[in-house]
């Protein structure tokens, strides 16, 4: 009875333990670091489940519904995970230690990652925290000031305008753009990829890091990863944007006054007050709306993740009324499965589609902005009722073409006195002259990745690009002057499409044999391109017959343009071998060989090997534990790279044609052909050798890191496609691309970063890189010794105003040094830098570089509970600017305010300016030159997120709102709009046409999650 009793109660006693460990609960509790420092958003998952949360901003997390039996999982990156049971507690606080190796967080290589502390080349990194707290519309911006030795500079302040990326320095006399590699595919561009989308972007610098990309990485690879979905159940993010640009410049053009007496002592007596004084930077330039809206889903399972996002921009342009627009609209699809242990699989795809309304910009004589720069002040921008005056009606009757209104009716204004081809520029952007780009792309790859046993995986990837560009140009008739005139409607179409398929099948094998470590890869790819025109037409049609422009109309259906075909395929084999020992001493050797049909049959393919090593003098036994100094690391990198972005391809061959400009040869009523180019089948690749040696230290506990790098980048035949540079005009033909020499940049590279959080929670960052350039030609081809490359043109210098030299900076500024102004005379005087007496154009010289010296670009960021804080800044040092916007044929042109406080009035005075009856020897020489150097501050941010005990109530996750004020304040000595100005052409860097700036922007943001 006893023995019965007893077990009857111990069955009791156990049950009810089963019950208390049974019941299902709500799980709370704070995590800190090993200093006691909250973790904001670590993730708090039971395991083998997708159920979780993250830690708010104070570190406290809420997970209902968890079992006792359940094991809580808490991760959070840069520190060791936890795994605890939950057993009978409520409350779990749990303190995550840093994991110093992660110092190894991983980065993204070519074919593969690895630990940064095993990385032995200069790779930097952006992670999706910094893209995050970025309100750029682009992804090349969110680039620009962020990492050591990469200049970022606007194509065009224009919407929808790319951006030039170039990383230490301009490596080709051609395309220096780097490789877009967009989650393991080459990509044609990275405009249309929404940044909301981004998960983190590598950036290889040396030839080392580069050289498993062959022949397309001797300008650097920007490796972009997107966004993947993670445990925790679906996950709902919002971001939106809402932004009110105009423009910020110090820029003063001289108003009536100024500008009446400079003409009239320039002996333009006829130039006289007629009541009007117009500020056309202030008439030209208006406030433009912006929005864009993002959204993405993603999540998890064990064996299956998604994300799945879609992104509209909507952004007006600050130049004229609606003048200039883009809209684009981007949708992205990421899928990954384990289909097994050994099999995964995955696709990544985006489409976007995009439309791009754009004036005339980058111009000597036609472009809006230029004639901003030049019409004289006294001309209005409309006419008052009945103040038209009779010679603009004339003009109209005359040439039977209608005046110029804008949409309320009124007449824009006719120059009063400017001549030649200068027209209102309001009206030139409103109402003459539109240029539409609608465009597509298409970018997605598949893979498949085998791992049969373990260190051992195969991977099988194939990736198709295509793109289609829609451009239409239309000018409506106008007549201003017989220079500035179009009597009809004038349009044209052109259709550019671009396919390009990539199979890649590569290899990999881990092994560790005690503490030696050795990664294997061994790869082969298949690749072919397609560029075709299938459209390109002209044609005009009278103002009597014009029903619109219908490009499908016959006035408007005629082809232009005979395509040569250009094949674009290549095959490519490549290596790496990694080893390690302990970690601590660290080599890597690379080879990659190429086969490409741009290049002549004897010099098709091309090798390309890469050696690094590093020491991590940090591991060493006699590093002692206690040092400040946590980590300490030195690596040195030497390897060679392709390119092959200068080639239109056929070099090697001479076409012949019957057509030109899609009329045939006719002569005398015979018809007949002629060559299009000559050939040149000794063309051989770009080859880019760098050199690079460089420094990795972490400080007082991986507060502080900072890291330096040498390099020495050498380009040598560098490739140029316009062959009319070497071809002499009594040839009638010009030659095909052609190899033009060798290209130095050297330089260093500093990067620093400091972060903590204070016991009252204060939490700062901050972040700051800054890099020297020399970039000198050592070499040059194909022409005689002591002479030049001449590049681009402009009206001021028939000559050139840039040259491609041995000895000086690759398409530097090329004209008259000067030595004061004659205080006598007022006219400029002229260096005899010949030797020679008399002044001639062999006195021609170096007046600039448009390289700078010195690159820098900084972060700050702040964060106190729910209010945050980010300051970004970049800027250069040393570089050169040239103005061609002036029209020495034209003397009664606006200049800059400067051209008349600066001038020389009477016999006697020591000025900086000629007369204003000299004015016109100064357009060629270096007072046309100026500083470049800036410092723009990118961004002011303040961020504000709701307590949690809100958000709560409203179910979401997080709800944060911030205001941002973008390329607001710039500090720089140049007096023209906009010291960040376009880098339209290889050999137009730093040259100011009339550049639509960058327009600054307020913009009210939020980003929600639930």
């Amino acid at each position: 009875m006893m023995i019965k009793f007893k077990v009857t109660i111990i069955a009791c006693l156990l049950l009810c333990v089963q019950n208390v460990f049974s019941q299902n609960k709500t799980i709370t509790g704070q995590v800190t670091d090993s200093q006691g420092n909250t973790l904001p958003g670590v993730s708090v998952v039971i395991k083998g489940t997708t159920k979780g949360a993250n830690a708010d901003f104070e570190g406290n997390y809420s997970l209902p519904d968890v079992s006792p039996n359940d094991e809580l999982v808490f991760s959070y990156l840069g520190m060791n995970s936890q795994t605890i049971l939950v057993g009978n507690r409520t409350k779990i606080n749990v303190v995550l230690q840093d994991n110093l190796e992660s110092l190894d967080e991983i980065v993204v290589v070519g074919y593969g990652s690895k630990k940064k502390s095993l990385v032995t080349g200069a790779i930097s990194s952006i992670d999706s925290k910094q893209i995050k707290s970025s309100s750029n519309q682009r992804v090349e911006s969110v680039l620009q000031g962020r990492t050591s030795g990469v200049t970022v500079s606007s194509s065009s302040g224009s919407p929808g305008s790319g951006a030039k990326i170039r990383i230490r320095g301009a490596g080709s006399s051609g395309n220096s753009e780097p490789l877009f590699i967009v989650d393991g595919m080459k990509a044609s561009s990275i405009a249309d990829i929404a940044p909301s989308d981004i998960a983190n972007i590598e950036i290889l610098k040396d030839a080392a890091s580069a050289a498993i990309y062959g022949t397309e990485g001797a300008n650097g690879v920007v490796i972009i990863t997107t966004k993947r979905g993670r445990k925790g159940g679906l996950q709902v993010a919002f971001n939106s944007q809402f932004g009110i640009q105009s423009l910020k410049t110090d820029m003063e053009l001289m108003n009536a006054s100024q500008f009446v007496t400079y003409m009239n002592e320039a002996g333009l007596t006829s130039v006289v007050d007629n009541g009007y004084d117009t500020d056309w930077i202030e008439e030209t330039f208006s406030t433009a709306i912006m929005h864009r809206n993002d959204i993405n889903l993603s999540g998890a399972t064990d064996h299956f993740s998604y994300y799945t996002s879609a992104s509209h921009l909507d952004q007006d342009g600050i130049v004229g009324d609606g003048s200039t627009s883009f809209k684009r609209s981007t949708f992205r699809v990421n899928l990954k499965g384990d289909v097994a242990k050994w099999l995964e699989v995955g696709i990544n795809s985006t489409y976007s589609t995009s439309d791009k309304s754009g004036i005339q910009e980058n111009s000597d004589t036609r472009g809006v902005i230029q004639n901003m720069l030049i019409i004289d002040p006294l001309t209005p921008v409309t006419y008052a009722n009945g103040s038209v005056p009779q010679s603009v009606i004339e003009r109209s009757n005359t040439n039977g073409v209608p005046v110029l209104k804008d949409r309320n009716g009124n007449v824009y204004g006719y120059p009063s006195f400017s001549t030649g081809e200068v027209i209102n520029p309001v009206a030139y952007a409103n109402n003459i002259n539109r240029t539409t780009v609608d465009s597509y792309q298409f970018l997605t790859s598949a893979y498949l990745k085998f791992k049969p046993f373990d260190g051992f995986s195969f991977t099988t990837r194939l990736g198709y690009d295509k793109n289609q560009f829609d451009t239409r140009n239309t000018i409506n008739p106008y007549y201003v002057s017989s220079e500035a005139a179009n009597t009809t409607y004038t349009g044209s179409q052109t259709i550019v499409k671009s396919k390009r398929w990539l199979w890649e099948n590569f290899a990999s094998y881990e092994k560790e044999v005690g503490n030696h470590n050795f990664k294997l890869l061994a790869g082969y790819s298949a690749e072919e391109t397609r560029v075709t025109t299938p459209t390109s037409r002209s044609g005009s049609a009278s103002i009597a017959d014009f029903t619109g422009f219908d490009f499908d109309l016959p006035d408007f259906n005629t082809q232009i343009n005979l395509i040569d075909p250009s094949p674009d395929n290549m095959v490519s084999m490549f290596g790496r071998l990694s080893y390690d020992y302990s970690g601590k001493y660290l080599f890597e050797a690379s080879i990659r060989r190429d086969k490409s049909d741009k290049f002549p049959a004897a010099n098709k393919a091309g090798t390309f090997p890469a050696f690094s090593a590093g020491w991590v003098v940090s591991k060493e036994n006699f590093w002692k534990e206690n040092s400040k100094l946590d980590y300490l690391k030195l690596r040195a990198s030497w390897g060679q790279n392709g390119s092959r972005n200068n080639l239109n391809g056929n070099s090697d061959k001479t076409y012949i044609t019957s057509t030109i400009n899609g009329q045939s040869i006719d002569y005398l009523g015979n018809t007949g052909s002629q060559i299009t180019a000559y050939s040149n089948p000794n063309l051989v690749w770009e080859t880019s050798e760098q050199l690079d040696l460089g420094v990795d230290l972490r400080a007082l506990n991986n507060k502080l890191s900072f890291s330096v790098d040498y390099y020495k980048k050498t380009t040598r035949d560098a490739i140029i496609n316009d062959g009319s540079l070497i071809t002499p005009g009594s040839a009638g033909f010009k030659s095909n691309e052609f190899n033009s020499g060798t290209i130095e940049n050297k330089g260093f590279e500093f990067e620093i970063g400091y972060g903590d959080t204070t016991d009252s929670g204060l939490r700062y960052n901050f972040n700051a890189n800054l890099s020297t350039l020399q970039n000198k030609v050592t070499e040059i081809l194909f022409v005689p010794e002591g002479t030049s490359l001449s590049g681009a043109g402009a009206p001021q210098n028939a000559d050139g105003i840039t040259r491609f030299t041995e000895g000086q900076p690759s398409w530097y500024f090329y004209g008259y040094k000067t030595d004061g102004i004659d205080t006598a005379t007022g006219e400029v005087i002229i260096k005899d830098t010949d030797g020679v007496a008399g002044i001639t154009s062999a006195d021609k010289t170096n007046i600039g570089s448009p390289h700078p010296d010195v690159l820098f670009g900084g972060n700050i960021s702040l964060g106190y509970k729910a209010f945050d804080f980010n300051l970004q800044f970049q800027g250069t040092i040393g570089n050169d600017i040239i103005a061609t916007y002036h029209q020495p044929s034209r003397p009664i042109t606006n200049k800059p305010v400067h051209f008349f406080n600066e001038r020389w009035q009477k016999a006697g005075d020591v000025a900086s300016f000629p007369g204003a009856a000299s004015v016109t020897g100064s357009y060629e020489t270096d007072l046309m030159v100026e500083d470049g150097s800036f410092m723009r501050i990118k961004q002011i941010q303040f961020g504000y997120t709701l307590p949690e005990n809100f958000t709560n109530k409203i179910h979401i996750k997080n709800l944060r709102m911030y205001v941002s004020l973008d390329d607001f304040f710039t500090f720089t000595g140049y007096k023209g709009l906009d010291p960040e100005i376009g880098n339209f052409n290889y050999n137009s860097i730093g040259v100011d046409r009339g550049f639509y700036p960058t327009a600054a922007k307020a913009v009210f943001g939020l980003s929600l999650d639930f």
